[in-house]
């Protein structure tokens, strides 16, 4: 029975599962155990059999140092101490795949003279073993101060013990481009990563988050809505976000006015509500497109709540991924307009570390 054959006979023994994006998916962890498994034994199979794989990265052309080329791999003697980073740099063309090229040589040193094998065509991009897949968990902030009341408030000691934590543990932060790689099954991404996502835009995002981020190397995706932004001392303006944008910070959208997209006021007709979540949405873009130069594909839905006809406005607004507040991670196969997020509000260190399952058990047998 061929791969393929597996898979639809898997499929074919599923329920649908009707989700809350109004969408039919048969999704894995709505079947029983035994179909599950079936399932996920389908996915390893065409994973691991490479069906999905893109082509190569283009190899250097007239580089001495590279011993032996195929379609898969290089084999590369360094003429210098290098990081893993440098070598994925130099021959894959972006530092940030150094983690595969630090994969396929557990121990080296990477030293001058030393002989290492670069990877062109990662295989696994979906994140699959056999005993279950990769989840990314996006951790969620919203304002930050010395003493804080608020449970959305997180203090500034205990956000920069909790990315102290990331770093010595050696968690990948993401970009928001590499989520999206990932769950549009182009691009593997480390064993532990985590994206980190910052909601409203309040002004201690800039004064007391963004230092502690860059203090550890990090970056994360600002969800601002518009009608804030500049118009009172305690909010961001315009030309911090544009900063924190050239420093590597994305910017999307929680609409213009942080209100609830699946909720229609009182007195408010259909047509009337249906206008208005159009225009909190292509409104925030493009005012942000306009305001920060550039072509926002960001959403975090206000509240954290979207409904059928909230996710088909948002993807006709051009929008690529949109979150929730559902507590979750994010396998290959989440729907990239219901991604879940964990907000963190508590803030002692031990609950933080349960947040990040970055791995999700499915054994076979």
């Amino acid at each position: 029975m061929s791969p393929r054959h597996i898979c639809q006979a898997s499929a074919a023994a599923r329920p649908c599962a009707w989700g809350a994006d109004g969408l039919c998916s048969r999704a894995m962890g709505t079947a029983p155990l035994s179909l599950r498994r079936r399932a996920f034994a389908c996915l390893l199979v065409l994973t691991v059999l490479g069906g999905c794989a893109a082509p190569p990265a283009p190899a250097p052309v007239g580089d001495e140092t590279v011993q032996y080329r195929s379609a898969d791999y290089l084999i590369v003697r360094l003429d210098g101490d290098a990081t893993p980073a440098e070598v994925a740099r130099r021959y894959l063309g972006d530092e940030r795949l150094g983690w595969v090229v630090a994969e396929a040589n557990p121990g080296a040193a990477f030293r001058c003279e030393q002989t290492v094998v670069v990877p062109l065509s990662p295989r696994n991009r979906a994140g699959l073993r056999r005993d279950g897949f990769q989840t990314i968990p996006i951790l969620t902030y919203h304002r930050f101060a010395t003493d804080c009341s608020s449970p959305l408030c997180m203090p500034t000691a205990a956000f920069r013990e909790q990315m102290r934590y990331l770093k010595d543990n050696r968690y990948h932060v993401l970009s928001a481009e590499e989520l999206l790689a990932f769950v549009e099954h182009r691009r593997p991404l480390p064993p532990r990563s985590v994206l980190i996502t910052i909601d409203d835009g309040y002004r201690s995002i800039y004064e007391t988050a963004y230092p502690v981020l860059r203090e550890f190397g990090f970056t994360a995706v600002l969800f601002v809505y518009t009608e804030v932004i500049d118009a009172t001392p305690v909010a961001l303006t315009w030309s911090q976000l544009a900063e924190m944008r050239r420093n590597g910070f994305a910017v999307g959208s929680h609409t213009i006015q942080h209100s609830d997209l699946t909720l229609p006021r009182e007195g408010e007709s259909g047509a009337q509500f249906a206008a208005r979540v159009e225009q909190e949405l292509v409104g925030s873009k493009q005012i942000l497109d306009r305001k920060l130069g550039q072509d926002t594909w960001l959403l975090a839905y206000p509240y954290g709540n979207y409904d059928p006809k909230v996710v088909a406005s948002s993807q006709r607004a051009g929008y690529k991924l949109a979150m929730s507040v559902k507590r979750g991670g994010n396998p290959f196969f989440a729907n990239p307009f219901t991604l879940k997020r964990d907000q963190i509000l508590e803030r002692d260190l031990p609950t933080f570390v349960k947040r990040l399952k970055t791995f999700n058990s499915l054994p076979l047998e």
